[in-house]
């Protein structure tokens, strides 16, 4: 890989790699602050274990990453003993077929020796179990044709387990509210380690409020591993129901809205 450097990324230093995930057209206020949020949820992970390595081109630009950690402090819903699991590897279109992402893979797995194994949650889209059957792993899990779970067992007649975790608690309104029934309630779970992740959310969010008075937005964020447990997995609700998988067109949040402001018999409380 002629000109690109890999390396781990510590937390003090982890605006070096998360500039890759600053959205365009983000005002520098709010890229600021999603880098802050960032880089204090990275601080927090490292002292559970957390790791974070980065690929940077000649003059110091990020275009890969990937996150590896103990399954405890990890911020997705996925139960396991003795495992490590895998947040995010992400490689820039543009750096793509550099040998970037293996490497990427073989460091982070360097990183888990001595766990019992290594999990990883993907979606269509994004990080293809494909990608990481050619390392081993396996799927375990599958909901409904979306989320997957894969795991890599560091010795094959271990009979560890991994498994997603349903939300343990009702998030948003507190039970026995109730709303008026002509109004549509967003509802967006995500992490605070990727600025990308904080930003695209938020953007969400602030589409949906934009659309109608009728519309209640509200985010709720995952710090830490209880939280994913409590909370399920990053995506984004309408009345309580997840309706994408893998990034959402602002064409198709805005007909779900509209859809259910026209018509609020078709949805359920």
């Amino acid at each position: 890989m002629h000109g690109i450097k890999i390396r781990e990324i510590a937390p003090s230093c982890m605006n070096d790699i998360n500039k890759m995930c600053v959205m365009r057209g983000t005002s520098p206020e709010a890229a600021l602050a999603a880098l802050k949020e960032s880089a204090d949820a990275h601080w927090q992970a490292a002292a559970m274990g957390a790791r974070v390595f980065g690929a940077f081109v000649e003059g110091g630009e990020p275009v890969g990453r990937i996150e590896i950690m103990p399954i405890e402090a990890a911020p997705v819903p996925l139960e396991g003993d003795g495992l490590w699991v895998i947040r995010c590897i992400w490689v820039l279109d543009r750096a793509t077929g550099l040998g970037i992402a293996g490497s990427l893979m073989r460091l982070a797995l360097d990183a888990a020796q001595g766990s019992r194994g290594v999990a990883v949650l993907t979606y269509p889209g994004w990080m293809p179990p494909a990608f990481f059957e050619r390392f081993g792993f396996e799927q375990v899990e599958q909901k409904a044709g979306q989320a997957a779970v894969l795991l890599r067992k560091a010795d094959p007649s271990d009979n560890c387990e991994v498994s997603l975790v349903s939300p343990a608690a009702r998030f948003g309104l507190p039970l026995g509210t109730q709303l008026p029934r002509d109004t549509v309630l967003v509802e967006a779970v995500f992490g605070l380690r990727c600025p990308w992740v904080i930003q695209q959310y938020r953007r969400y969010l602030s589409i949906a409020g934009s659309i109608s008075d009728r519309v209640i937005a509200r985010e709720y964020l995952v710090r830490d591993h209880s939280d994913a447990l409590l909370l399920g997995e990053e995506n984004l609700y309408i009345d309580g129901v997840a309706p994408f998988a893998g990034p959402i067109r602002r064409e198709e949040l805005e007909h779900a809205i509209r859809s259910r402001l026209a018509d609020p018999e078709t949805r359920s409380r």
